[in-house]
């Protein structure tokens, strides 16, 4: 049931506006396939050899390099975040 406030081309609008919304939201979500997978894998297995090599190879021990993960980290996750579209570049 709708408020007695809200008029008809009110409601057309927030309905489009919803549905703009849900389209921006699905088109960054990227298509699961078995390169997704691959490159998932690849991701953690590069991390985790990173990690190392950071902390152990050049003696910066584990907080140290834990940061300076932590803010590559923020920092890709606001491009990912503010970006309007899925790019599999930044993702």
């Amino acid at each position: 049931m709708t408020s007695p406030d809200q008029s008809e081309p009110q409601m057309a609008l927030s309905r489009r506006s919803n549905q703009h919304r849900n389209g921006d939201l699905i088109s960054k979500i990227p298509q699961v396939t078995l390169a997704f997978w691959i490159i998932k894998i690849l991701a953690t297995t590069v991390g985790e050899t990173g990690g190392d090599a950071v902390s152990m190879s050049l003696k910066l021990g584990y907080a140290v390099s834990s940061l300076i993960f932590l803010a590559f980290f923020c920092v890709t996750l606001a491009i990912q975040v503010n970006s309007r579209h899925y790019h599999p570049f930044t993702y």
